[in-house]
């Protein structure tokens, strides 16, 4: 159960993370994109925020019913609907964190069998509650990881 309790805490605190990560970013940091295409600090953070909302919607899924099918989603597509360039970027770390305090709240009524629960996905197979959370904690580390790297070239480094 402890190791439970270190998978909560890694989902509780990515956001906070992520925020002081980009504490004190000009406008201009947080738009800018390094390439055509590419996403700017901006759209990584609505991307985390999106993906927070596909991944509560799944593990609810996984929590009340049988193996369900758990929905794949279009990241590019979302980002561009969110509009994230021009959203406000405290609402959507606002959002972000949210939405994985909901996933947190889930999360710790689950006794140790609601961590075998499992779903299928499209592209992945069954995954298990366990296995999706820590899917979901590696890609947004990897995002935090890509926020560095924006960060720095904003800063000309």
């Amino acid at each position: 159960m402890a190791h439970n309790v270190e998978i909560i805490e890694r989902v509780k605190a990515l956001p906070d993370r992520v925020a002081a990560e980009i504490e004190g970013l000009s406008e201009e940091a947080l738009r800018r994109r390094p390439a055509d295409g590419a996403w700017s600090i901006k759209e990584v953070c609505g991307h985390l925020r999106d993906d927070s909302e596909v991944w509560r919607r799944r593990l609810g899924m996984m929590i009340k019913e049988t193996d369900p099918v758990l929905p794949a989603y279009d990241q590019e597509a979302m980002v561009r609907q969110g509009a994230y360039q021009d959203a406000d970027i405290a609402t959507v770390l606002g959002d972000f964190k949210r939405l994985r305090l909901e996933m947190v709240d889930l999360l710790s009524g689950l006794e140790l069998e609601g961590w075998k629960r499992t779903g299928q996905h499209p592209n992945w197979g069954r995954v298990r509650v366990r296995q999706g959370i820590a899917m979901m904690i590696r890609h947004t580390e990897g995002h935090l990881d890509q926020v560095r790297e924006l960060k720095a070239k904003a800063a000309g480094g």
